[in-house]
C-alpha cells in the first residue's frame, strides 16, 4: 500500500506525543508539510516559475528534515507524517486534509493502459464503503472472480481506497478518548500547524437559524449523525448517492429557515416552496453556501448542482420542497444509499425522534430550556 507511514506504527509507538507536538522544530516541519500539500499555483507567474518555486520549497523541506532528523530519513519523515495527521484530524480542516492527501497519493499509483484486474472482494470492500455511484458493481465488467476497471474507474478506485483508509485513521484520532487538556492542546496546536496556509474553501462550524422558536448559531453537533456523516463524506471527497445528497440539501435548507417543517402534517403531504420560508436573498446565499460545500465531490458541476439544489428546495425550477426522508427510510434504506449514513446515537433512540429535523429541534429546545 502506498500509504507506508500508516503501516509503520513501530516508528512512533515509543514517542511522547505531548513533547513531540510542543517541539517547535516538529511544528515547523508539520506546517511546511501542509504547505506542500495545499500548494496552489500563483496565477501571476508562469507555470515554469510555479514549478520552480514548488521544487525549491520541496527541497528546502527535505533539507530541514535531514537537519532535524539527524540523517534518519527512514523513520523521521514517518513521524512528521503521523504528527501532521494527528493535528490535521483535530482541526476544522480535517476533511479537506483527507481529500488533498488522498489525491496526492492516488496520483502516484500508475494507471494501466488497458483494463486493470481487481479481486472482486477487494473491489466490494472499497465500493461498498465509498458510496461512489461510479463504483457500483452492476456497472462493472466481471471476469470470473475479478473486476475489470477501465482507466477512469482505476483512478476513482485508487482515490477511494486511499481516501477511506485515511478517513478511518482520522476518525479514530478524532474519536479517541483523552483528557480535555490534551484535546485542547491538540486543537490549539492544529491552528498553529495550519497558520499561513490557504485552504481554498472551508465550511463554518455551524449554520445560522432564525425562526420564531430560536435565533442564533447552530453548532454542527446539534445536527443528527446522518447529516454530519454526509457532510463529512462530501467534504473529504466522497460521492454520496443522489438520495443522500437530496436529503442533506433539503435538511440543511429547512433546518436553517423552519426546523419545524415536516413532510407530512396532520396526515397531509406538505407542499411548501423555498420562498414560503425564506426570502430570495436568503435562498441565493444558501445556494452559494451549498455549492461551495459540493465543490469537493468528484463529479461536481456548478450549473447541474445549482439546478438540482433549486429543484430539491422548490425554487424557480420546481414549486415545492422535496423533503428529507423520515428516519424509518434511512434505516430500511431500500437501495437508496441512506443506511450507510444512519449511525444512531442515544438521542436518535428517543421515541419522539422520527425525522432528522426532530433531532435538531430536540437540541434547540434543550439549549433554550438550559438558557432559561
Amino acid at each position: 500500500m502506498i500509504l507506508v507511514f500508516l503501516d509503520n506504527m513501530a516508528s512512533i509507538k515509543d514517542l511522547n506525543l505531548i513533547d513531540e507536538i510542543n517541539d517547535s522544530s516538529n511544528l515547523k516541519l508539520i506546517n511546511d508539510r501542509l504547505k506542500l500539500l495545499f500548494w496552489t499555483k500563483n496565477p501571476e507567474i508562469t507555470d515554469e516559475e510555479n514549478k520552480k518555486k514548488y521544487l525549491d520549497f520541496l527541497n528546502e523541506y527535505w533539507d530541514t528534515l535531514r537537519a532535524y532528523g539527524a540523517g534518519d530519513l527512514e523513520l523521521f519523515p514517518d513521524k512528521i507524517n503521523y504528527l501532521t495527521l494527528i493535528l490535521a484530524a483535530n482541526s476544522k480542516n480535517h476533511n479537506i486534509y483527507i481529500k488533498k492527501l488522498a489525491e496526492k497519493y492516488a496520483e502516484k499509483i500508475p494507471i494501466e493502459d488497458g483494463d486493470s484486474k481487481i479481486n472482486i472482494w477487494d473491489f466490494i470492500d472499497v465500493a461498498a464503503n465509498s458510496r461512489n455511484n461510479d463504483l457500483h458493481l452492476e456497472r462493472m465488467i466481471l471476469e470470473g472472480d475479478t473486476v475489470l476497471l477501465n482507466q477512469k474507474n482505476q483512478s476513482i478506485y485508487n482515490f477511494e481506497k486511499i481516501r477511506l483508509k485515511l478517513k478511518n485513521y482520522v476518525e479514530k484520532v478524532r474519536n479517541a478518548e483523552m483528557p480535555k487538556e490534551i484535546k485542547d492542546l491538540l486543537v490549539k496546536k492544529s491552528e498553529e500547524a495550519f497558520e499561513g496556509i490557504n485552504i481554498g474553501y472551508n465550511i463554518e462550524s455551524g449554520i445560522k437559524v432564525s425562526t420564531k422558536e430560536y435565533s442564533g448559531e447552530i453548532p454542527e453537533d446539534w445536527h443528527p449523525p446522518c447529516m454530519r456523516e454526509i457532510l463529512n463524506d462530501i467534504l473529504s471527497g466522497g460521492s454520496p448517492s443522489h438520495y443522500a445528497r437530496r436529503s442533506f440539501v433539503v435538511y440543511r435548507f429547512v433546518s436553517q429557515f423552519d426546523p419545524n417543517l415536516r413532510p407530512i402534517e396532520e396526515g397531509i403531504i406538505t407542499n411548501r416552496s423555498a420562498q414560503d420560508i425564506a426570502t430570495e436573498e436568503q435562498i441565493e446565499r444558501f445556494l452559494d453556501e451549498i455549492i461551495n460545500i459540493f465543490k469537493s465531490v468528484g463529479d461536481f458541476d456548478v450549473e447541474k448542482t445549482k439546478y438540482y439544489i433549486s429543484h430539491n428546495i422548490g425554487y424557480k425550477v420546481a414549486n415545492h420542497i422535496t423533503h428529507c426522508e423520515y428516519c424509518k427510510n434511512w434505516r430500511d434504506d431500500g437501495g437508496k444509499g441512506l443506511g450507510y449514513y444512519c449511525r444512531p446515537d442515544s438521542t436518535c433512540s428517543r421515541k419522539d425522534i422520527i425525522h432528522p429535523l426532530d433531532y435538531l429541534c430536540h437540541n434547540i429546545n434543550r439549549h433554550v430550556k438550559k438558557s432559561e
